[in-house]
Parts: structure tokens; C-alpha cells; sequence
């Protein structure tokens, strides 16, 4: 069975244990918030661009590429 007393210990392990659990919720709330805002300004960048002629796809990285999927 699982024994989770610490006797002594306690007092600190458990503390530790839960700010360990508050700063991952956070890092993935963070995370989470970044990537829709980044999500809106690639959609306002691309509304923005309009209709790109080929010859601007191809000068695009191609890391931009592959980052915002096949063009339309």
C-alpha cells in the first residue's frame, strides 16, 4: 500500500510538492495563453498579406513553411 507519512519531514516535502504543482499548472497556463497569441497574429499577418503571388511563397523559409501548413 502506498505509506505517505513523513513524520518529520513533512512539513517540508509537502510544501514542495505543491509549489512544484502551481509553477507547472502555471508554465502550461502560460503556454497555453502564448500560443493562442501567437496563433491571432499569424492569422492577422496572413489577412493582412492577402493573396501571395508564388514567387513570395518561395522565398519564405522553409521553417515558415512547414510552421503554417500547405498554402491554399
Amino acid at each position: 500500500m502506498l505509506d505517505l507519512d513523513m513524520a518529520p519531514y513533512a512539513a517540508f516535502v509537502w510544501p514542495a510538492w505543491g509549489v512544484s504543482a502551481l509553477v507547472l499548472a502555471a508554465l502550461t497556463v502560460r503556454a497555453v495563453i502564448a500560443s493562442r497569441k501567437w496563433k491571432r497574429e499569424l492569422e492577422r499577418l496572413e489577412k493582412d498579406q492577402g493573396t501571395t503571388s508564388d514567387a513570395a511563397v518561395s522565398l519564405r523559409p522553409q521553417v515558415a513553411q512547414s510552421a503554417v501548413g500547405p498554402q491554399k
